[in-house]
């Protein structure tokens, strides 16, 4: 995708100052004059030193006082595009109030830059509301692309799309506008992922209204790709001279052929009698349901054999027998090992599970699993964004609380971060007052007689509460008893495990905030779609096997791209149960989305 040009410009302030630079270089003492200095800077922003550019732009605005706002407000642009906020703040802040009406464009631009940059967009619309629309073209370019991601950011996805639209006309190069259309693309998609109001009102610009009936279809063509070709071919005999039609929609197309193209015949290796019955007959109707999104004609034939009436090494010898080009499965870890060394790479294998650490995978052998140790992993690295480095964890006792913990400590000592105080617990029980009382360190206040005492106080230095719990009802009575225990202020991270979708259920868990899947939390009309296709084709699954039937699901989605070895299989899949990329050891790794749990509800980050 080519760069969109996003920062304000202030070059062409900078040259009107020439004249008083040149004067001035005869009093200067320097080994390098400010017009150098003023040329080395534009050097080093064209080679994306902004670092350094910034310095140099905040020693010119000290060696030229008269120009001291313009080379400040140039000096805190570069060190936005730096990334170092901090120091873009404190170079704003040294601009005199009089650049307000003086230099009120460029300011503006440079203060709405930075309040986007914090994550306050609404702040930074206030900044640009203050001025009108800049007559530079460069400077317009900056104006809309600041207003458009903040209208987004903001929950505005019909202003966001106006903005952007509108940043065109201010765009001459032929790889900014196709940046800027894939930067609309991007954001109207998300928009709707995330349930945005993406309706038009009455008499919208046609280009507008376009992209926001895009929104939608973008999130199909991602997430189930075999319904649509059918909405896309809708959406352009609605919008046939849309600008989407030159770029963004060949690269759609592209994409659902690559992602619809299967084998013909497909064998699919589960455990479906037996004990573990339940999950197997879970993944196996996830699975079908993707099948059955695409049209009959062209559908490939499935085989689905049942690994608990015979070993998983003869069901894989007897679906290749009868012709599989794509094996998917087995279930569960113990078998998964036992048919790696049969495979031989004679055909694609996408298990259901993962191979040991150290054992190396046969070829063509692709692993997907549902961890909650990876879980674990995206906890810590979400506390570590969130600037929460040290705090508490409190887990099961048993092998499973034990690799979820060490998952989760290793990973945050590696991002800096530390666990203070590790407490077990019994899952069999329902008080968990010993264990944290224990971590957090809870201690009654001494009072002198006759005074009223003090609430119990905890331990200052645990910024977070990792509460693992491998079930919902678990989690719903260990965040109460944080409460009763006076540790009710301290954020509290999960996993999806301490979710089921049950609003009255769900209040005793208000705050907590936790990875999970798209199918769980996202209400997207596409996966809401998808769901509903499941529980309508199957009325009588549990919502415990939901994340199973999503498994499936998205394991029938992979086939295409790991068969033919193609870009597919190693970028970014929208499936449900999440953002699904190929690692270097042939593993599918997953993005989660992150929610907390308001009122009952999860609201989506």
């Amino acid at each position: 995708m080519a760069v969109i040009s996003r920062r304000p410009r202030l070059a062409q302030i900078a040259v009107l100052a020439l004249a008083l630079i040149a004067a001035a270089c005869s009093l200067i003492k320097s080994t390098e004059s400010p017009q150098d200095k003023q040329e080395h800077a534009a050097r080093l922003v064209h080679d994306g030193k902004h670092a350094e550019a910034a310095q140099l732009y905040a020693d010119l605005s000290v060696q030229l006082p008269a120009e001291s706002d313009n080379y400040q407000l140039l000096s805190a642009e570069q060190w936005v595009a730096a990334g170092n906020v901090a120091a873009a703040k404190q170079a704003l802040a040294q601009v005199s109030p009089e650049a307000r009406t003086k230099l009120a464009t460029p300011r503006a631009l440079v203060a709405a830059e930075i309040a986007y940059a914090e994550n306050d967009p609404a702040r930074a619309i206030r900044e640009l509301d203050q001025i009108p629309v800049p007559t530079s073209p460069e400077q317009a370019q900056n104006y809309y692309w600041i207003r458009g991601r903040s209208a987004f950011l903001t929950g505005h996805p019909v202003e966001g799309v106006r903005a952007l639209v509108e940043r065109e006309r201010h765009i001459s190069d032929p790889a900014a506008l196709r940046a800027n259309r894939d930067e609309l693309l991007s954001r109207v998609r998300t928009a709707a992922e995330r349930g945005a109001p993406m309706k038009a009102p009455p008499k919208t610009d046609p280009v507008v209204l376009g992209w926001l009936e895009l929104g939608p279809v973008a999130v199909e063509v991602e997430r189930n790709p075999a319904r649509a070709a059918s909405a896309l071919d809708a959406w352009k005999r609605q919008f046939p001279a849309h600008p989407a039609n030159t770029s963004a929609l060949s690269t759609a197309q592209t994409q659902i052929a690559v992602a619809t193209e299967y084998p013909n015949q497909i064998a699919l290796l589960l455990p479906l009698s037996g004990r573990a019955e339940a999950f197997g007959v879970a993944v196996r109707d996830g699975f079908i349901a993707a099948y059955l999104q695409q049209s009959a004609a062209g559908r490939p034939r499935l085989k689905i054999y049942d690994v608990a009436a015979e070993s998983v090494a003869s069901a894989y010898n007897r679906a290749i027998a009868d012709g599989a080009g794509f094996v998917v499965g087995p279930l569960f870890k113990d078998e998964v090992a036992a048919v790696a060394p049969v495979t031989g790479g004679r055909t694609p294998v996408l298990a259901l599970n993962f191979l040991g650490e150290t054992v190396a995978p046969p070829k063509d052998f692709y692993q997907f699993a549902l961890l909650p140790e990876d879980e674990a992993r995206m906890v810590a690295r979400r506390m570590v964004a969130d600037g929460r480095l040290n705090g508490v964890a409190i887990v099961p006792s048993g092998e499973w609380g034990t690799r979820v913990a060490a998952a989760f400590a290793e990973e945050l000592k590696s991002l800096g971060g530390t666990v203070l105080d590790s407490g077990r617990y019994d899952p069999s029980q329902v008080d968990f007052s010993d264990v944290i009382k224990s971590v957090m360190q809870l201690k009654a206040t001494r009072v002198e007689k006759g005074e009223k005492p003090e609430p119990p106080t905890h331990r200052s230095d645990a910024a977070f509460i990792f509460v693992a719990a491998s079930t919902a009802g678990t989690a719903r009575l260990i965040l109460p008893q944080l409460k009763y225990n006076y540790s009710g202020d301290v954020p509290v991270y999960s996993t999806s495990d301490s979710f089921d979708p049950d609003v009255n259920a769900n209040s005793d868990i208000d705050g907590m905030l936790f990875p999970d899947m798209p199918w769980m939390i996202s209400n997207d009309p596409v996966t809401t779609q998808i769901r509903d296709s499941v529980r309508a084709a199957w009325p009588a699954r549990t919502a415990r096997r939901d994340r199973l039937y999503a498994f499936g699901f998205d394991a029938y989605r992979l086939v295409p791209g790991l068969r033919t070895n193609t870009p597919a299989a190693s970028s970014n899949i929208a499936g449900v149960t999440g953002k699904l990329h190929l690692d270097q050891q042939n593993k599918i790794r997953r993005d989660l989305d992150w929610a907390q749990i308001r009122s009952g509800a999860p609201f989506v980050l």
